[in-house]
């Protein structure tokens, strides 16, 4: 049977001039793919950059996280190939910690790999990753060695340009058709423009992004322009800032922004300090719970003030509360992903399926059935463990009393017999105390009715319930009471939320009230086996 095989493409800014890029790589891994017989069944990319919490990075040797790469080791279980193909062994990884996590599975589940210009040897594989590693931090530092100095000679030659100056040599240039966009930006900021109004008209407009942390496929994020605005003494004064290892550096550039201009947008950013703000703290019943098609969980926020025609904030009639999906880039949202959702009608969707779900008489016979079910499987295991050690405890006594007689016999000496006797007295001892505790564990079954107790408890959660859903309370105080009480609920209860492209909420509930007694402290029993571990 032929085999097949798992290309592996990587690219970053440290692949820069070694003739690696991701054609040239996947051509070469097919080439060898054919001389090997095999057959590629799929090619896993990580060409791009890629979102590490707040920030889009390069997916370097170094990184364990590449997306492409965690995709094909969670692939190899599934035994969807047999061979991974690589340009180079650097390509893989270039640092023991993702050399080891890539080696461990490739060997756990017997997966061959093989290089376009290499030869790999797993029994050097460590000391090759040692040394790239090693060679790859003594070239950062040399770089930042050389970027320093040519900083203190007030050269420029490092990092990714502002928008709106290209370099050229040494020395920054305006670019101009950056530039009136750049002045653009700050008279739409002066008219009281929103930064989200301001990215739909560039993109209108077609205005020209400069590449840097944000993928070229998403047009005009809020942070990119935000960054613009955050510049705006550089624009205006006439010098570029850097910062390395603890120092500060600037390099004189042509100014791009009047000081009038300048002057205004300071005034503004102070004065919308000083306004209230428009988002207010408010108490949210679904936060940690509602997801979307993204698979991101959602925030909430509640928003109080709005402006007005004027550009001026003033405070609403009526807060508006809503729970918002936080990718902020259209486009890697899922395509049934609604965006947002009214806080107060997602909330009574799922206060509604909650109360049903409590308030449905079969809900409390099966959790009753799922109660006796699983007392009666401890009990059992803890009678089968009794049994064991009354076996043993016998065995002890029998083997006791055959030592005793076979020193009288044999006339031993007294200390050897006494330590050999502590010994099996402190073996019985240790059996004996284990069998206390499982006959009084035994005892609190048979005693105790813990049906009774769950029943009880559902009683008093759908008393609650009822009580909950007919709440009509005045005070700020009985409000926040009356919410803490669902809040604890929706998170007791609730396994799972999700919401579609019509704003339709499909939940699933916690179904085992055992988990619920256990959390409400009211069936705070351990089951058989935790209890033998225990002992």
């Amino acid at each position: 049977m032929q085999q097949r095989a798992a290309i592996y493409i990587r690219t970053s800014s440290e692949a820069q001039g070694e003739g690696a890029s991701p054609v040239e790589q996947e051509n070469d891994c097919r080439l060898l793919a054919n001389e090997k017989g095999l057959v590629a069944v799929h090619v896993y990319r990580d060409i791009e950059k890629y979102r590490v919490k707040n920030k889009f990075v390069e997916p370097t040797g170094l990184r364990s996280d590449r997306p492409a790469l965690l995709s094909m080791l969670q692939d190899t279980p599934k035994g969807n190939f047999d061979v991974i193909l690589a340009w180079r062994e650097d390509r893989l990884y270039r640092g023991l910690r993702s050399m080891l996590m890539v080696l461990e599975v490739v060997q756990r589940y017997k997966i061959t790999i093989l290089l376009a210009k290499e030869t790999f040897d797993p029994k050097i594989a460590p000391i090759r990753a040692w040394a790239a590693q090693m060679e790859l931090e003594s070239m950062q530092e040399r770089m930042a060695m050389g970027v320093i100095a040519r900083l203190k000679a007030g050269k420029s030659n490092t990092g990714q340009d502002r928008y709106g100056y290209i370099r050229v040599g040494e020395k920054i240039h305006i670019m101009e058709e950056e530039a009136k966009w750049v002045r653009q930006i700050f008279a739409w900021y002066i008219q009281k423009i929103s930064i989200m109004q301001i990215r739909k008209r560039l993109i209108d407009a077609n205005a020209p992004q400069k590449g840097g942390s944000i993928p070229r496929r998403i047009r005009w994020s809020r942070s990119s322009i935000q960054a613009i605005l955050e510049a705006a003494k550089e624009y205006t004064c006439g010098f570029k800032t850097y910062s390395r290892a603890g120092q500060t550096f600037h390099i004189p550039v042509a100014p791009i922004i009047d000081m009038p201009i300048y002057e205004l947008f300071v005034k503004m950013r102070e004065e919308n300090k000083t306004h209230p703000k428009h988002r207010k703290k408010n108490n949210y019943l679904l936060s940690g719970h509602l997801k979307c098609a993204c698979n991101l969980t959602w925030r909430a926020r509640t928003a109080a003030y709005r402006r007005s025609r004027k550009g001026e904030w003033v405070e609403r009639k009526t807060p508006i509360s809503t729970y918002f999906c936080p990718q902020p880039h259209k486009e890697l949202r899922s395509p049934d992903c609604p965006k947002s959702v009214n806080a107060k009608n997602a909330e009574a969707q799922i206060w509604e399926k909650l109360y049903d779900f409590v308030m449905n008489p079969d809900f409390l016979l099966a959790q009753a059935k799922e109660l006796v079910h699983q007392l009666q499987q401890n009990y059992e295991y803890l009678t089968q463990v009794q049994k064991e050690l009354l076996t043993e405890l016998e065995k002890q006594s029998v083997k006791r009393q055959q030592i005793i007689t076979d020193a009288r016999k044999a006339r031993k000496d007294d200390d050897d017999f006494s330590e050999l006797m502590r010994g099996l007295y402190g073996k019985e001892e240790r059996l004996k105390h284990k069998l206390a505790t499982i006959e009084q564990e035994l005892k609190t079954y048979t005693e105790l009715d813990w049906e009774r107790k769950v029943i009880d408890y559902v009683a008093e959660l759908q008393a609650a319930m009822k009580e909950l859903n007919n709440a009509n309370s005045h005070s700020p105080e009985e409000q926040h009471r009356v919410f803490l009480l669902k809040k604890q609920l929706v998170d007791e209860l609730l396994a799972k939320a999700t919401i579609d492209g019509e704003r339709h909420i499909q939940v699933e509930f916690r179904v085992k009230i055992i988990d619920l007694a256990v959390s409400k402290e009211i069936l705070n029993f351990p089951n058989g086996r935790e209890i033998v571990a225990r002992l």
